[in-house]
């Protein structure tokens, strides 16, 4: 497993792919380009085939950093590429915060396996299925 920095083009524009895949559209597309060009997009590999990304916005969150997405490729699950975004991503912080959807079981075990801990939930953002918080420990 390879993670780094996305300082590239290609690298760039492999997190974008990966993310319209599972998205269904590029809605995404800029927001990603911009998280890259300030220094906060990370991008993990296998075999040198980028598979997953990260997006880690610098004081975003009341001033904290906030991963607002991380997304890895649907047949490179399971791999530990999520783990390693997220320790890559919190590693240069004392704190480091992340949300996700009470629905998403999935991120929700990876934040608690890697340790992260849950602090609240806010209703109203998706209708019916509240945020949960959680935040390095």
């Amino acid at each position: 497993m390879e993670i780094r920095a996305a300082t590239t083009p290609d690298e760039i524009a492999r997190a974008v792919r990966i993310d319209e895949a599972l998205l269904g559209s590029n809605d995404r597309a800029d927001y990603i380009r911009s998280a890259a060009q300030n220094g906060g997009l990370s991008v993990a590999g296998l075999s040198g085939e980028i598979q997953a990304f990260c997006c880690l916005d610098h004081g975003y969150f009341f001033g904290k950093p906030f991963i607002s997405l991380l997304i890895v490729s649907p047949h490179a699950r399971r791999l530990g590429l999520g783990a390693g975004l997220l320790s890559h991503s919190a590693g240069a912080h004392p704190e480091v915060w992340t949300s996700t959807n009470r629905s998403n079981s999935a991120m929700r075990q990876l934040l608690d396996t890697a340790g992260w801990r849950y602090c609240g939930e806010l209703s109203g953002l998706d209708e019916g299925d509240p945020e949960r918080f959680y935040r390095t420990a």
